[in-house]
């Protein structure tokens, strides 16, 4: 099967990158045919299908072998056997429906909950065809004021060229002083081991608004403002610095000291790990204020009125203690 008008094909390990229309899908197709990868172990005999979203909020449903894409459309489906209400597309109210798609072997997420987020499966490579359709909700976007989300839609069989985040992409901050902060995470890992290696950390940074802040705890922050991706990274943040290596990294942890922030401004800091192959992964991100206060700085109004308060107390029990000893004596 070719590409045709209404349809892309996907080449093994080649990510694209569209834009699509409120309300719209975008149907895609993949095959695989290599022998070698055929014949790995179960183990590693799976296929990696990844849908970042650059900017807004989108769906992908994935079908194997038989030739028909999947129907957005069908997968919000009433509950009780008398609804006069027919499917719908998502997001889903779990309440009120039953999340089922026809035709659809793979899915995002589709009750709202993970909205933004990235969508990664890492699935047995048990066909040698599948058709992939991508969606973006009408409502769920013009909510962040978007006009049209944008996405980057990857499949990959040699899994073991893809960067793994360490711990799960989870980050961790430690303040140096006034105006630097180090940022800490676990190193990229690969599986199978052998088939690439790590070239480089990439640091991205932005300096955030008063409005901003985080829809959920698997969207960084925003759909109108993705930073868990490496696209949206592209999109909405600044690289850091010159690219890292593992040169930076002891014990399994890496780590990179950022100057020059502002104090008492909150601040998105993030890594993309790539690997020799060029393929990218996104770590999760980490929402940073920066408060130093150094030693011998004045105290805190807390801290003050404990003193006091503490002081008080004291003072109160040597007086009483005084004028019963001066009673006992006269």
């Amino acid at each position: 099967m070719e590409s045709g008008r209404n349809t892309t094909r996907l080449l093994d390990g080649t990510t694209v990158s569209h834009n699509i229309g409120l309300g719209m899908q975008k149907r895609y197709y993949y095959e695989n045919f290599n022998v070698t990868t055929m014949n790995q172990p179960d183990r590693y005999r799976k296929l990696i299908i990844s849908l970042a979203p650059c900017q807004g909020v989108v769906y992908i449903f994935v079908r194997r072998t038989r030739p028909c894409w999947p129907d957005p459309h069908s997968c919000c489906q009433p509950k009780g056997v008398n609804s006069s209400f027919s499917a719908g597309s998502p997001p889903c109210n779990a309440r009120t429906h039953n999340i089922k798609c026809g035709w659809t072997h793979f899915n995002s997420v589709l009750d709202g909950s993970r909205a933004g987020a990235p969508t990664f499966f890492e699935v047995p490579l048990s066909s040698s065809k599948y058709y992939i359709t991508v969606y973006a909700p009408r409502e769920e976007n013009l909510n962040f004021q978007l006009a049209s989300a944008n996405f980057q839609l990857m499949v990959l069989a040699d899994i073991g060229a893809y960067p793994r985040p360490g711990l799960q992409g989870k980050l961790t901050t430690r303040q140096v002083d006034e105006m630097s902060v180090t940022l800490l995470w676990e190193e990229a890992t690969f599986v199978p081991a052998g088939v690439s290696t790590l070239k480089s950390y990439h640091i991205y940074s932005s300096l955030l608004t008063t409005g901003d802040a985080m829809v959920n705890s698997y969207v960084l922050l925003d759909p109108s403002k993705t930073m868990n991706t490496f696209c949206g990274l592209e999109k909405h943040a600044v690289r850091y610095g010159t690219p890292l290596s593992s040169a930076n990294c002891r014990n399994g942890v890496c780590n990179a000291t950022i100057t020059g922030v502002v104090p008492r401004k909150r601040y998105m800091f993030n890594v993309v790990s790539e690997s020799a192959r060029g393929f990218h992964s996104s770590y999760s991100g980490t929402l940073v204020t920066t408060e130093w206060v150094e030693d011998g700085q004045v105290l805190s109004d807390r801290l003050t009125a404990l003193i006091a308060a503490t002081c008080g107390t004291i003072f109160g029990v040597v007086l009483i203690g005084y004028l019963w000893i001066v009673k006992l004596y006269n």
